[in-house]
């Protein structure tokens, strides 16, 4: 037990060191038994860490952490793209309530065609809004794995991203960036 918590101040120590160096606030971290692995929460400014990430050799180990920081980073444009989400769903969800509390009762029967367009208006608008999230979400991990790279080295980011892909957890494109950026093909 007394090894454990060692290691948490250390990772703790890390954070505030990482932190630092790229001129951001330190998040806080939460250590969880089991999770799907490391993440940076933007809403909380934490940082969540696992068992099985904690056992990870240190070098590695220490790379994870940098790059954890390193969402911190973007730590605004994160909540910016949060608010801006919920907003555009309150306001797509709002046009059906606003067109059923001006329509008299008697021409109800005639939302009903436009409130089926909404529907489909709604999933389309979803379907890409979906597919912006996910493109933003790839860039900012690519961002953050290059801040780990220039705090512990882009051969080491390299080997930590190899580590963490064979847990499943990062795609062929972030291995592939960093492979560049290690043979100076940036």
């Amino acid at each position: 037990m007394k090894r454990l918590r060692a290691q948490e101040a250390r990772i703790v120590s890390l954070v505030a060191a990482d932190a630092a160096l790229l001129h951001v606030t330190p998040p806080h971290v939460r250590f969880v038994t089991t999770s799907a692995g490391p993440c940076y929460e933007a809403l909380f400014n934490r940082i969540e860490l696992d068992r099985a990430t904690l056992a990870l050799p240190e070098p590695l180990l220490r790379i994870v952490v940098a790059h954890e920081v390193g969402h911190a980073t973007q730590r605004r444009t994160m909540l910016l793209d949060f608010a801006f989400t919920v907003m555009f769903l309150m306001a797509l969800l709002s046009i059906p309530c606003i067109v059923f509390a001006l329509a008299p009762d008697e021409e109800l029967w005639r939302v009903s065609v436009p409130g089926i367009g909404f529907v489909l208006a709604f999933f389309a608008c979803m379907k890409k809004r979906r597919a912006h999230a996910a493109s933003r979400a790839a860039m900012f991990e690519l961002d953050a794995d290059a801040k780990a790279a220039s705090i512990c080295g882009a051969a080491s980011a390299l080997a930590a991203l190899e580590a963490m892909a064979s847990r499943g957890w990062i795609d062929a494109a972030r291995i592939e960036a960093m492979r560049m950026r290690v043979h100076g093909r940036r």
